[in-house]
Protein backbone atom coordinates (compact mmCIF):
# COMPACT_ATOMS: atom_id res chain seq x y z
CA UNK A 1 0.00 0.00 0.00
CA UNK A 2 1.27 3.88 -1.07
CA UNK A 3 -0.63 7.04 0.49
CA UNK A 4 1.57 10.31 0.20
CA UNK A 5 -0.35 13.54 1.45
CA UNK A 6 0.21 17.02 1.66
CA UNK A 7 -2.12 19.64 3.34
CA UNK A 8 -2.29 23.29 2.59
CA UNK A 9 -5.12 26.03 3.44
CA UNK A 10 -7.66 23.53 5.03
CA UNK A 11 -7.28 20.93 2.13
CA UNK A 12 -6.00 17.00 2.00
CA UNK A 13 -4.59 15.62 -0.97
CA UNK A 14 -3.98 12.12 -0.79
CA UNK A 15 -1.89 9.85 -3.41
CA UNK A 16 -3.16 6.29 -3.42
CA UNK A 17 -0.77 4.29 -5.82
CA UNK A 18 -0.89 0.90 -7.21
CA UNK A 19 -4.86 -0.18 -6.87
CA UNK A 20 -7.39 -0.57 -4.11
CA UNK A 21 -8.95 -3.56 -4.33
CA UNK A 22 -10.82 -6.01 -1.44
CA UNK A 23 -7.08 -7.49 -0.38
CA UNK A 24 -5.63 -3.81 0.51
CA UNK A 25 -8.63 -2.12 1.42
CA UNK A 26 -8.89 -2.41 4.82
CA UNK A 27 -5.19 -0.42 5.06
CA UNK A 28 -6.05 2.41 2.67
CA UNK A 29 -9.41 2.83 5.20
CA UNK A 30 -7.35 2.97 7.98
CA UNK A 31 -4.86 5.12 6.48
CA UNK A 32 -7.21 7.11 4.53
CA UNK A 33 -9.24 8.09 7.87
CA UNK A 34 -6.30 8.77 10.04
CA UNK A 35 -5.26 11.55 7.39
CA UNK A 36 -8.44 12.76 7.04
CA UNK A 37 -8.95 13.35 11.08
CA UNK A 38 -5.89 15.90 11.00
CA UNK A 39 -7.53 18.87 12.38
CA UNK A 40 -8.29 21.58 10.44
CA UNK A 41 -9.44 19.49 7.14
CA UNK A 42 -12.29 21.27 5.14
CA UNK A 43 -11.84 19.15 2.22
CA UNK A 44 -10.23 15.96 0.34
CA UNK A 45 -8.67 15.61 -2.86
CA UNK A 46 -7.81 12.04 -4.31
CA UNK A 47 -5.39 12.66 -6.83
CA UNK A 48 -4.87 9.48 -8.57
CA UNK A 49 -2.69 9.88 -11.38
CA UNK A 50 0.02 7.01 -9.55
CA UNK A 51 -3.05 4.80 -9.81
CA UNK A 52 -3.74 1.58 -11.90
CA UNK A 53 -7.12 0.80 -10.64
CA UNK A 54 -9.75 0.39 -7.76
CA UNK A 55 -12.55 -1.87 -6.83
CA UNK A 56 -15.79 -1.21 -5.40
CA UNK A 57 -13.92 -1.43 -1.83
CA UNK A 58 -11.86 1.63 -2.69
CA UNK A 59 -15.27 3.25 -4.00
CA UNK A 60 -16.56 2.93 -0.81
CA UNK A 61 -13.96 4.60 1.33
CA UNK A 62 -14.16 7.76 -1.07
CA UNK A 63 -17.52 7.61 -0.64
CA UNK A 64 -17.72 7.97 3.14
CA UNK A 65 -14.92 10.34 2.77
CA UNK A 66 -17.05 12.51 0.78
CA UNK A 67 -20.21 11.97 2.62
CA UNK A 68 -18.21 13.50 5.82
CA UNK A 69 -16.36 16.58 3.18
CA UNK A 70 -19.20 17.41 0.75
CA UNK A 71 -16.21 19.36 -1.25
CA UNK A 72 -14.49 16.35 -1.90
CA UNK A 73 -13.05 15.88 -5.16
CA UNK A 74 -11.12 12.88 -7.13
CA UNK A 75 -8.41 14.34 -10.30
CA UNK A 76 -6.18 12.44 -12.37
CA UNK A 77 -8.07 9.69 -13.11
CA UNK A 78 -6.54 7.64 -15.96
CA UNK A 79 -8.81 6.19 -18.44
CA UNK A 80 -9.78 3.11 -16.93
CA UNK A 81 -10.29 4.23 -13.37
CA UNK A 82 -12.48 7.30 -14.86
CA UNK A 83 -14.32 5.20 -16.74
CA UNK A 84 -15.24 3.21 -13.47
CA UNK A 85 -16.81 6.08 -11.70
CA UNK A 86 -18.71 7.07 -14.41
CA UNK A 87 -20.30 3.64 -14.81
CA UNK A 88 -20.85 3.37 -11.48
CA UNK A 89 -22.39 7.00 -11.07
CA UNK A 90 -19.92 8.91 -8.62
CA UNK A 91 -18.97 11.08 -11.47
CA UNK A 92 -22.56 12.87 -11.00
CA UNK A 93 -22.11 13.03 -6.89
CA UNK A 94 -18.97 14.69 -6.91
CA UNK A 95 -16.43 16.30 -9.19
CA UNK A 96 -13.94 13.13 -11.23
CA UNK A 97 -11.73 14.29 -13.74
CA UNK A 98 -9.89 12.72 -15.99
CA UNK A 99 -5.80 12.92 -16.92
CA UNK A 100 -5.49 13.49 -19.81
CA UNK A 101 -1.92 12.49 -21.73
CA UNK A 102 -0.12 15.30 -23.87
CA UNK A 103 0.60 14.38 -27.25
CA UNK A 104 2.18 16.07 -30.13
CA UNK A 105 0.31 16.17 -33.56
CA UNK A 106 3.59 17.59 -35.77
CA UNK A 107 4.06 15.57 -38.92
CA UNK A 108 0.76 13.34 -38.37
CA UNK A 109 -1.49 13.14 -41.73
CA UNK A 110 -4.56 15.00 -41.65
CA UNK A 111 -7.90 12.79 -42.43
CA UNK A 112 -11.05 15.05 -41.70
CA UNK A 113 -11.44 18.85 -41.18
CA UNK A 114 -14.14 20.31 -40.26
CA UNK A 115 -15.42 24.43 -38.56
CA UNK A 116 -14.66 22.64 -35.19
CA UNK A 117 -11.83 20.56 -35.14
CA UNK A 118 -9.20 18.45 -37.44
CA UNK A 119 -8.59 14.68 -37.50
CA UNK A 120 -5.08 13.00 -37.83
CA UNK A 121 -4.27 10.02 -37.95
CA UNK A 122 -2.13 8.88 -34.70
CA UNK A 123 -0.86 5.58 -35.31
CA UNK A 124 -1.39 2.07 -37.33
CA UNK A 125 -5.06 1.94 -35.47
CA UNK A 126 -5.90 5.25 -34.24
CA UNK A 127 -6.69 8.64 -34.87
CA UNK A 128 -7.00 11.96 -32.69
CA UNK A 129 -9.67 14.83 -32.98
CA UNK A 130 -8.03 18.06 -31.96
CA UNK A 131 -10.31 20.76 -31.57
CA UNK A 132 -9.84 24.41 -32.09
CA UNK A 133 -8.22 26.56 -29.51
CA UNK A 134 -10.96 27.70 -26.81
CA UNK A 135 -13.18 25.04 -26.70
CA UNK A 136 -14.02 23.64 -23.34
CA UNK A 137 -13.44 20.31 -21.43
CA UNK A 138 -16.93 20.26 -20.70
CA UNK A 139 -18.71 20.54 -24.17
CA UNK A 140 -15.71 17.90 -25.26
CA UNK A 141 -17.12 15.64 -21.89
CA UNK A 142 -20.92 16.74 -23.51
CA UNK A 143 -19.80 15.50 -27.36
CA UNK A 144 -18.43 11.70 -25.94
CA UNK A 145 -22.04 11.91 -23.92
CA UNK A 146 -23.72 12.47 -26.88
CA UNK A 147 -21.55 10.02 -28.95
CA UNK A 148 -22.89 7.30 -26.40
CA UNK A 149 -26.29 7.89 -26.69
CA UNK A 150 -26.36 8.29 -30.37
CA UNK A 151 -24.71 4.52 -30.17
CA UNK A 152 -27.34 3.01 -28.00
CA UNK A 153 -29.63 4.14 -30.42
CA UNK A 154 -27.97 2.44 -33.18
CA UNK A 155 -26.31 5.49 -34.91
CA UNK A 156 -22.90 4.44 -36.28
CA UNK A 157 -20.54 6.52 -34.37
CA UNK A 158 -17.25 6.28 -33.35
CA UNK A 159 -16.76 6.07 -29.18
CA UNK A 160 -13.70 8.10 -28.05
CA UNK A 161 -11.08 5.96 -25.51
CA UNK A 162 -9.11 8.55 -24.54
CA UNK A 163 -9.09 12.29 -24.47
CA UNK A 164 -5.95 14.21 -24.40
CA UNK A 165 -4.42 17.55 -24.54
CA UNK A 166 -2.46 18.96 -27.51
CA UNK A 167 -0.41 21.95 -26.83
CA UNK A 168 -3.34 24.35 -25.24
CA UNK A 169 -5.87 22.36 -26.98
CA UNK A 170 -8.24 19.24 -26.13
CA UNK A 171 -8.35 15.94 -28.89
CA UNK A 172 -10.30 12.51 -28.27
CA UNK A 173 -8.98 9.37 -29.48
CA UNK A 174 -10.03 7.01 -31.40
CA UNK A 175 -9.79 3.05 -32.28
CA UNK A 176 -10.22 3.44 -36.33
CA UNK A 177 -8.58 0.43 -38.95
CA UNK A 178 -8.17 0.97 -42.28
CA UNK A 179 -10.47 4.37 -42.60
CA UNK A 180 -11.06 7.38 -44.80
CA UNK A 181 -13.36 9.79 -44.88
CA UNK A 182 -15.81 9.91 -47.29
CA UNK A 183 -14.85 13.51 -48.64
CA UNK A 184 -11.72 11.40 -49.98
CA UNK A 185 -13.16 8.16 -50.78
CA UNK A 186 -15.05 10.50 -53.43
CA UNK A 187 -12.41 12.38 -54.71
CA UNK A 188 -9.78 8.78 -55.26
CA UNK A 189 -12.70 6.72 -56.86
CA UNK A 190 -15.20 8.86 -58.76
CA UNK A 191 -16.37 5.60 -60.85
CA UNK A 192 -18.23 4.64 -57.16
CA UNK A 193 -19.88 8.09 -56.51
CA UNK A 194 -23.56 6.82 -56.92
CA UNK A 195 -22.71 4.08 -53.96
CA UNK A 196 -21.79 6.53 -51.83
CA UNK A 197 -24.05 9.19 -52.47
CA UNK A 198 -26.31 6.51 -51.71
CA UNK A 199 -24.30 5.56 -48.29
CA UNK A 200 -24.54 9.29 -47.45
CA UNK A 201 -28.60 9.38 -48.04
CA UNK A 202 -29.23 6.38 -46.35
CA UNK A 203 -26.88 7.46 -43.27
CA UNK A 204 -28.59 10.88 -42.90
CA UNK A 205 -32.00 9.20 -43.14
CA UNK A 206 -31.20 6.79 -40.27
CA UNK A 207 -30.10 9.30 -38.32
CA UNK A 208 -33.17 12.09 -38.62
CA UNK A 209 -35.46 8.90 -38.43
CA UNK A 210 -34.35 7.49 -35.13
CA UNK A 211 -36.01 8.17 -32.16
CA UNK A 212 -34.60 8.41 -28.72
CA UNK A 213 -37.27 10.39 -26.21
CA UNK A 214 -34.49 9.04 -23.41
CA UNK A 215 -31.74 10.66 -24.25
CA UNK A 216 -32.17 13.49 -22.78
CA UNK A 217 -29.93 15.48 -25.48
CA UNK A 218 -31.40 18.92 -25.88
CA UNK A 219 -33.31 19.84 -29.08
CA UNK A 220 -31.98 21.51 -31.68
CA UNK A 221 -35.01 24.16 -32.82
CA UNK A 222 -34.75 26.59 -29.12
CA UNK A 223 -31.35 27.31 -29.77
CA UNK A 224 -31.72 28.76 -33.18
CA UNK A 225 -34.43 30.48 -32.19
CA UNK A 226 -32.43 32.52 -29.71
CA UNK A 227 -29.58 32.97 -32.55
CA UNK A 228 -32.05 34.14 -34.87
CA UNK A 229 -33.36 37.40 -32.82
CA UNK A 230 -30.25 38.77 -34.46
CA UNK A 231 -32.79 38.96 -37.51
CA UNK A 232 -35.31 41.63 -36.02
CA UNK A 233 -32.72 43.73 -36.73
CA UNK A 234 -32.52 43.62 -41.02
CA UNK A 235 -36.13 42.30 -41.34
CA UNK A 236 -39.36 44.36 -40.51
CA UNK A 237 -41.14 43.66 -37.49
CA UNK A 238 -43.85 41.61 -40.17
CA UNK A 239 -41.49 39.71 -41.97
CA UNK A 240 -39.27 38.71 -38.66
CA UNK A 241 -42.51 37.60 -37.17
CA UNK A 242 -43.88 35.42 -39.67
CA UNK A 243 -40.68 34.09 -40.26
CA UNK A 244 -40.37 33.08 -36.34
CA UNK A 245 -43.81 32.22 -36.35
CA UNK A 246 -43.25 29.41 -38.61
CA UNK A 247 -39.81 27.99 -36.98
CA UNK A 248 -41.84 28.03 -34.23
CA UNK A 249 -44.75 26.03 -35.52
CA UNK A 250 -42.37 23.30 -37.17
CA UNK A 251 -43.41 20.31 -34.73
CA UNK A 252 -41.26 19.26 -32.15
CA UNK A 253 -40.03 15.83 -32.38
CA UNK A 254 -38.06 13.44 -30.32
CA UNK A 255 -35.51 11.96 -33.54
CA UNK A 256 -32.22 12.95 -33.97
CA UNK A 257 -30.34 15.88 -36.00
CA UNK A 258 -26.35 15.54 -36.41
CA UNK A 259 -26.56 19.27 -36.78
CA UNK A 260 -22.94 18.89 -38.72
CA UNK A 261 -23.30 16.36 -41.47
CA UNK A 262 -21.22 16.34 -44.41
CA UNK A 263 -18.83 13.79 -46.09
CA UNK A 264 -15.76 15.16 -43.93
CA UNK A 265 -17.66 14.28 -40.66
CA UNK A 266 -18.38 10.50 -42.17
CA UNK A 267 -15.46 7.89 -42.07
CA UNK A 268 -16.05 4.52 -43.72
CA UNK A 269 -14.60 1.57 -42.36
CA UNK A 270 -14.80 -1.72 -44.32
CA UNK A 271 -17.54 -0.13 -46.32
CA UNK A 272 -19.59 1.34 -43.35
CA UNK A 273 -20.09 5.06 -42.52
CA UNK A 274 -19.19 6.18 -39.13
CA UNK A 275 -19.99 9.26 -37.82
CA UNK A 276 -16.95 11.02 -35.88
CA UNK A 277 -18.07 14.43 -35.08
CA UNK A 278 -21.19 14.55 -32.77
CA UNK A 279 -20.97 18.07 -30.49
CA UNK A 280 -23.94 19.30 -32.72
CA UNK A 281 -26.28 16.11 -31.64
CA UNK A 282 -30.11 17.09 -30.73
CA UNK A 283 -33.43 16.53 -31.44
CA UNK A 284 -35.84 18.10 -33.77
CA UNK A 285 -37.75 17.53 -36.50
CA UNK A 286 -35.65 16.76 -39.99
CA UNK A 287 -35.70 20.06 -41.37
CA UNK A 288 -32.88 21.08 -39.11
CA UNK A 289 -30.79 18.56 -40.28
CA UNK A 290 -32.12 19.62 -44.40
CA UNK A 291 -30.68 22.99 -43.68
CA UNK A 292 -27.35 22.28 -42.03
CA UNK A 293 -26.68 20.35 -45.52
CA UNK A 294 -28.18 22.92 -47.15
CA UNK A 295 -26.01 25.58 -45.44
CA UNK A 296 -22.81 23.19 -45.96
CA UNK A 297 -23.09 22.14 -49.57
CA UNK A 298 -24.92 25.34 -50.97
CA UNK A 299 -25.77 28.40 -48.93
CA UNK A 300 -22.48 30.40 -49.32
CA UNK A 301 -22.30 30.16 -53.10
CA UNK A 302 -24.53 33.10 -53.47
CA UNK A 303 -21.93 35.11 -52.77
CA UNK A 304 -19.05 32.74 -53.32
CA UNK A 305 -19.50 30.61 -56.07
CA UNK A 306 -16.94 28.33 -54.66
CA UNK A 307 -17.35 28.04 -51.34
CA UNK A 308 -18.38 24.75 -51.13
CA UNK A 309 -16.31 23.09 -53.64
CA UNK A 310 -12.62 24.80 -52.53
CA UNK A 311 -13.81 23.60 -49.06
CA UNK A 312 -14.70 20.29 -49.35
CA UNK A 313 -12.36 19.80 -52.65
CA UNK A 314 -15.40 18.45 -54.31
CA UNK A 315 -16.68 19.72 -57.84
CA UNK A 316 -20.13 21.33 -56.83
CA UNK A 317 -21.95 19.25 -58.92
CA UNK A 318 -20.97 16.39 -56.65
CA UNK A 319 -22.31 18.44 -53.30
CA UNK A 320 -25.54 19.48 -55.30
CA UNK A 321 -26.23 15.60 -56.23
CA UNK A 322 -25.60 14.71 -51.97
CA UNK A 323 -28.28 17.15 -51.41
CA UNK A 324 -30.71 16.41 -53.48
CA UNK A 325 -30.02 12.63 -52.68
CA UNK A 326 -30.92 13.18 -49.37
CA UNK A 327 -33.88 14.94 -49.96
CA UNK A 328 -34.78 12.60 -52.22
CA UNK A 329 -34.00 9.31 -49.80
CA UNK A 330 -36.68 11.94 -47.36
CA UNK A 331 -39.28 12.39 -49.62
CA UNK A 332 -39.46 9.45 -52.48
CA UNK A 333 -42.46 9.91 -55.04
CA UNK A 334 -43.03 13.42 -54.76
CA UNK A 335 -43.72 15.38 -57.63
CA UNK A 336 -42.06 18.23 -58.85
CA UNK A 337 -44.67 20.72 -57.64
CA UNK A 338 -44.27 18.74 -54.08
CA UNK A 339 -40.07 18.36 -54.36
CA UNK A 340 -40.11 22.07 -55.15
CA UNK A 341 -41.85 23.28 -51.94
CA UNK A 342 -39.84 21.00 -49.47
CA UNK A 343 -36.75 22.58 -51.33
CA UNK A 344 -37.80 26.16 -51.00
CA UNK A 345 -38.43 25.47 -47.13
CA UNK A 346 -35.55 24.28 -46.60
CA UNK A 347 -33.86 27.20 -48.22
CA UNK A 348 -35.90 29.68 -46.23
CA UNK A 349 -34.36 27.90 -43.13
CA UNK A 350 -31.16 27.62 -44.63
CA UNK A 351 -31.04 31.27 -45.66
CA UNK A 352 -31.88 32.42 -42.18
CA UNK A 353 -29.22 30.61 -40.81
CA UNK A 354 -26.93 32.32 -43.07
CA UNK A 355 -28.07 35.70 -42.41
CA UNK A 356 -27.16 35.11 -38.66
CA UNK A 357 -23.87 33.34 -39.32
CA UNK A 358 -23.19 36.60 -41.98
CA UNK A 359 -24.46 39.06 -38.89
CA UNK A 360 -22.65 36.96 -36.27
CA UNK A 361 -19.60 36.42 -37.01
CA UNK A 362 -18.74 39.75 -39.25
CA UNK A 363 -18.55 38.29 -42.37
CA UNK A 364 -20.91 40.04 -45.23
CA UNK A 365 -18.40 39.29 -48.02
CA UNK A 366 -19.49 40.23 -51.70
CA UNK A 367 -23.01 41.49 -49.96
CA UNK A 368 -24.00 37.98 -48.79
CA UNK A 369 -26.39 39.67 -45.93
CA UNK A 370 -28.17 41.39 -48.80
CA UNK A 371 -28.52 38.37 -51.02
CA UNK A 372 -29.84 36.13 -47.91
CA UNK A 373 -32.21 38.38 -46.66
CA UNK A 374 -33.97 39.10 -50.63
CA UNK A 375 -34.05 35.56 -50.69
CA UNK A 376 -35.58 35.14 -47.29
CA UNK A 377 -38.36 38.08 -48.45
CA UNK A 378 -39.38 36.28 -51.59
CA UNK A 379 -39.30 33.05 -50.02
CA UNK A 380 -41.81 34.35 -46.84
CA UNK A 381 -44.44 35.87 -49.76
CA UNK A 382 -44.77 32.39 -51.15
CA UNK A 383 -45.17 30.26 -47.74
CA UNK A 384 -46.94 30.40 -44.69
CA UNK A 385 -45.37 27.50 -42.97
CA UNK A 386 -42.26 25.19 -42.70
CA UNK A 387 -44.18 21.80 -42.78
CA UNK A 388 -42.37 19.30 -44.45
CA UNK A 389 -45.07 17.07 -46.47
Amino acid sequence: MVLNESFDSGVLTLFPAGKIDSGNAPQYEKAILKAASRKGVKSVIFDLKDLDYITSAGLRIILGVWKKYPGSSVVNANSAVYEIFVMTGFSQMMPVSHAMREISIEGLPVIGEGFTATVYRLSGDSIVKVFRAGRSLESVNAEIDAAKKAFIYGIPTAISFDTVRVGDRYGLVFEMLDCATLRDLIVAHPSEFPKYKAMYADLSYKITHTHAPDANLGDCKSPLLEKFSVLSTVLTPEEYGKLIGMIEAIPDADTLTHGDFHIKNVLVQNGEPILIDMDSVSLGAPIFELEDIYLSYKAYNEAEPNNASDFFGVEQAKLDALFDAVVHRYFPGKSAAELQAIYDKVILLGTTHLAYQTIHYKKDINGRLDKALARIRDLLSRYDDLILE
